[in-house]
Formats: C-alpha cells, structure tokens, sequence
C-alpha cells in the first residue's frame, strides 16, 4: 500500500511538472523509423491542450509529411526512444537574455546523416545537414533555402567535450547526443526507459512518462533534460511497516493542503466577483472616463508582469485563453509559409496560404520570439484585430500557434502592396504630382477606417499611422493594417513616444498628453505624401550648402516648435490643401475630428468627379 501511494504521489508530481511538446517528422506513412527531424517547444499546460498527435498527414510547403506530437517532461529521454542507436544531433536553444543557458526556449533534432534535412515550420532557416563523428564531435550546417543549395547560413562545429559536459556554446546552445544515452546513465536507461516508453508514433501519459524517465524531475525550463538521478524503485524499494504509516501520512497532509488552497482560492475568487457586482449594481465608476477615453488613473493599470503571472497557458498571459483569440485559432498544420513580404524592427510577413486561401501570414522575427513581452505584445495585437470588423481595416483570417514561440497571424492578402511602395514607384516615373482622384479615394478609405477606430467605445488610436501601413488592392482601394501599437484606451498619462518619428505629432515627440487628434495629424502627413509623392519633410534642406535633406532630429525638433510644416506645395483643390494643413496643426485642438475630414473630403470628391 505505502509503495502504491507514494508512486501516486510521485507520478501526481510528475504531472505537475514543466512539459514540452515534441514534434516528429517522417517523410513515410508508418513513422517506423527515425524521424528525419524534430521541433521541441516549451509548453507548460501542453497535457490540458489535447495537442497529440499520432503519425498523422501533415502538410507544409505543399509537400506532405507525416507527425507525431507528445507532451514530455524529459526531452532527451524521449528523443532517443525516438532514434535509438542512429545518430542524431539534438540542439537546446536558451534565451540570450541571460548568458548561462538557463531559460529554454526551443529545442531541434536532426537525423545525423550527412543529408540534406527539411526544417518543418522554421522560417529562418529552411533545411539543415548534420553529422556526428566516431568522438561523437558534432557539425551542424543551417540554409536558408530548403535544399542545402546555398552557402550555409549558420554552421556549427562542436567538439566531443562541448557535447559530452553539455555547456552553455556561445551563450546560447547545449548540445547531445545518442551515443552518451547508455544503461544506467543518470539521463537515460536503456533498457528500461526503452521497454517502457511506447512505439514512435504514440502519446506519452504522465504516467508513462514518469517511467521512462527514471524519475525524472522536469520542474525547470531550464534544461530539458534534467533529471532527478533516482528511479522509481529506489524511491519506493522499501515497504517495512513503519514506512507505510509514514507514507500515508506524507499523502494525506499533501492532499489536504491541495484541497484548503483551493478552497480558499475559490473563496478569495467569489468574493472578488461579489463586490465587482455589488460595485456596479449600486452604481460606483470602475473607472473615470476623460474626453471620451478611459482614465487609467482611476484604476490599477495592468502590467506585463501582471499579464505573465494570471491563471493562463503558454507564456502565464490570459491573452492564451482569450474568446476573442480562441475564436479566431486555426489549425498550425494548414498554413503554408512561403516567401518574405517585408520585414520590421520586430516582426515579418510572409505570403501564404490558409486553405488554398492566399494570405499574409505575420510572424515576430526569430530573435524577439524568445521575447515573452514581444509574444504578449503581438497576442494583444491579434486580439485587437480580432474584434475590428470594417471594410476599410484589414481582416483577420485567423491566428495559430503550436507552441507560444511559433504564434502566427493571418491576414487578408492585399495584392496592391502599400502606399509608400506605390509613391515611390510615381516619384520614380515622373508621374504628375498634386491632389489627383484616385489619390483623394486612398484617403477617403483611410479616413473611414479612423473614423470608425475613434468611434468605438472606448476609442482605438492607431498611433503608427504612415504611407507603409496603408495596403492597396490592384484597384487601389486602401485598407488600415498594422496595430502592433494601437491602444484601445489611453494609458496613464499616454505620454509614451511611440510611432514613427516623421509621422509624429508634436505632442507625442514632446512626451505630452494625447489622443486620437495625434492620428489626425499623422493622417495630415500622409495627405503631404499623396500631395508630392515624396518622403515627409524631403523639402527641407539644410543649411550648410550641401543641399542635402536636414537630418529627423533637426527635423523633428522644427516640427515640435511649429517651424516646420509637411508639404502641399503640388496644387490641386484649395479646400484640399486646407484641409492638409489643418491635419498638420501643431495645437491638437486646430485639427478636424476624423467625421470632419471624412466629410471634406467626400464634398471634394464630388467635386472632382461633376467637372
């Protein structure tokens, strides 16, 4: 009974413990042999997801292939029941926030044959070829095209002593391998852990688990591999009669301290929701409101830390759970990724597809993956677009994840490109300047779709409007994209510098209170740039004799002080150009509202389609 109960208590321990999910590949139907490569994520709720799956159809790049997904507390156990006596090279990846390889962020199995191996779901590098030398020394080669065609991107060249201590390569990397795997090894035994764990192919129970690995602890993220160095039966070996009262006692105490904090949880949780209720039901403000926006001095405001610490999956941020979000998930495996749009200081965009649907498929870059603020912040993002629904907004398809560090957004594919790109092309051919038709459409359609976001209760500020975040059909009707930094209320004192600086209001490169007037006089920019087909401000030169363009800090500080004005010097309607320069003004309380601009320029579209 005392060994029953404590192995109880052991595998519960187990269950408790940090997962990871891992990804097999197989180019063949059975996944009987070695998979060709594995991904491995950390996931720390992976078993409550129900994402298992075994050797089944997985598409990617068109081409299909077939997978298996567990949840596992030991990577490395788990990665050789996988390849048994072929060779493999298992890399950890950590986070270079800190240089001791302590916060895991990734991990990745190649078949160590000297072929060429695919990388499945991995956008900056798209293939890999990997070998492990007779003093199991390691070499590890990275593409960035998926047939090992190229000068490798990255390439590894590890000794036998790296592999064998695991250390911390470069800050960032631990690398192992199959042959260190032996019977009776602290990691791994052989014959036990192979008897034990299931065929390729097949889902791990924590039960299993926990067999497998000999005890293993996994409590920590900070290596996938630790271990406990014990095994069950050491644990439970001895079952004297004195034990057995002890083990009763450790089993009942652990149970009933489960069950009082959970208790008194639920009691800290209804009288949260009780005086929540009894708040509004008398009438008190949860929060003030000024101007029309909510006044986050009246209450608490949320943190990042916040965000991380709240019942939740993935990172710790309820953003994982939300409706919004969980409504718009598709499933990862039908998205293919395909060539590189565009790339920011943060994220990247590709073409794709979606269910035969073509796509722009957004993605942070692979450094600021690792990023759990970066990976909260684009949640954010995604859940905001989620709840936008106009004609004049880009829609969103949907988003999926298999794992927090391979989180994408689906996007409505705009095949005109943006703005920006279009201007340059006009400026290039020389093509006429000023307030045309087809450019006062483009910002007709912008102007709906400020006017809808400073319509919403409370208001959405975009607060990066510019020519590069405006999209374009082949008609060029014009779409919003781009809400990395939008906010649907303003924040303590919204005094924070953010956008782009040459489209900046004053107010926000002063550090001063705003609000949605800051989008009217980035919308006023754009109008400068339909007007001349020209970078903002490339009319102001400097003074020194070279007649070159004044630098964004001078630049910025004449915008600020009122001594510089975007320009309209190209002609067309005067109520056009007006109306530009009242966007610009730099008192907020001089530009038009968003309904004010839209109604000029629908009178002058009028105008210019009756002459």
């Amino acid at each position: 009974m005392s060994s029953r109960l404590l192995l109880a208590a052991l595998l519960l321990q187990e269950a408790a413990a940090f997962t990871y999910q891992q990804s097999g590949y197989w180019e063949t139907s059975d996944c009987s042999d070695a998979p060709f490569y594995m991904d491995i994520f950390p996931e720390a709720n992976c078993g409550q997801l129900n994402i298992t799956y075994n050797c089944s159809p997985y598409t990617f790049n068109s081409t299909e292939y077939y997978r298996t997904v567990i949840c596992v507390e030991d990577t490395q156990v788990w990665t050789k029941s996988y390849y048994k006596s072929t060779d493999y090279v298992l890399v950890e990846q950590f986070d270079t926030s800190s240089s001791d390889c302590d916060e895991y962020f990734e991990g990745r199995v190649f078949l160590a044959n000297e072929s060429c191996i695919k990388m499945i779901n991995s956008t900056s590098y798209q293939s890999a070829i990997a070998s492990v030398g007779s003093d199991d020394a390691q070499t590890l080669k990275l593409y960035t095209d998926n047939k090992c065609s190229t000068t490798a991107a990255k390439s590894f060249s590890i000794e036998s002593s790296v592999v064998a201590d695991h250390s911390c390569y470069d800050s960032e990397y631990k690398f192992f391998s199959e042959s260190e795997y032996t019977s009776g090894s602290g990691s791994y035994s052989g014959s036990e852990s192979e008897s034990a764990s299931q065929s390729n192919g097949a889902s791990a129970s924590a039960s299993e688990s926990a067999s497998a690995s000999g005890g293993v602890s996994g409590s920590s993220a900070s290596s996938a591999g630790s271990s406990s160095g014990s095994t069950v039966e050491g644990v439970v070996g001895d079952s004297s009669g004195s034990r057995l009262g002890t083990g009763i006692i450790v089993v009942i105490v652990v149970v009933a301290v489960v069950v009082a904090l959970g208790i008194g949880w639920l009691i800290f949780w209804f009288g949260r929701r009780s005086a929540g209720r009894k708040q509004r039901e008398n009438g008190a403000p949860l929060s003030d409101k000024e101007d029309g926006f909510v006044n986050m001095n009246a209450v608490p405001s949320r943190t990042v830390d916040d965000m991380f610490t709240s019942e939740s999956d993935g990172d710790g941020s309820p953003l994982w759970r939300d409706e919004a979000i969980l409504g718009a998930r598709v499933p990862r495996e039908k998205v293919a990724v395909q060539q590189l749009i565009s790339r920011g200081g943060y994220g990247e965009v590709y073409v794709g597809t979606y269910n035969g649907q073509q796509v722009a498929v957004k993605m942070l870059l692979p450094e600021t993956r690792k990023s759990k603020v970066h990976r909260i912040s684009f949640l954010a993002e995604v859940k905001l677009m989620a709840t936008l629904e106009h004609p004049r907004i880009v829609h969103l398809v949907g988003v999926a994840w298999d794992s927090p560090n391979d989180l994408c957004a689906l996007i409505e594919f705009m095949s005109g490109g943006d703005l920006r790109t279009l201007l340059n092309k006009y400026e290039a051919e020389n093509r006429p300047s000023g307030f045309t038709y087809e450019k006062v459409k483009i910002a007709l359609h912008v102007a709906h779709a400020l006017t809808y976001l400073h319509s919403l209760d409370p208001p959405v500020i975009h607060r990066d409007l510019k020519s590069k975040n405006i999209l374009l059909s082949k008609e060029l009707d014009a779409k919003l994209t781009d809400f990395g930094i939008s906010r649907e209320r303003v924040d303590r004192t919204m005094t924070a510098a953010v956008g782009t600086s040459l489209w900046m209001s004053p107010e926000v490169m002063m550090g001063e209170r705003y609000n949605d007037k800051a989008d009217i006089f980035s919308f006023g920019v754009v109008l400068s740039e339909l007007n001349t087909h020209s970078m903002p401000y490339a009319h102001a030169k400097s003074r020194d004799g070279s007649g070159g363009r004044l630098p964004d800090t001078a630049i910025l500080q004449l915008v600020a002080a009122g001594r510089l004005r975007a320009d309209f010097s190209q002609g067309g309607q005067d109520a056009l150009m007006q109306l530009g320069l009242a966007c610009v003004s730099v008192d907020p309380k001089a530009r038009p509202s968003a309904p004010e601009v839209l109604y000029h320029l629908q009178t002058a579209m009028k105008d210019m389609s009756s002459r």
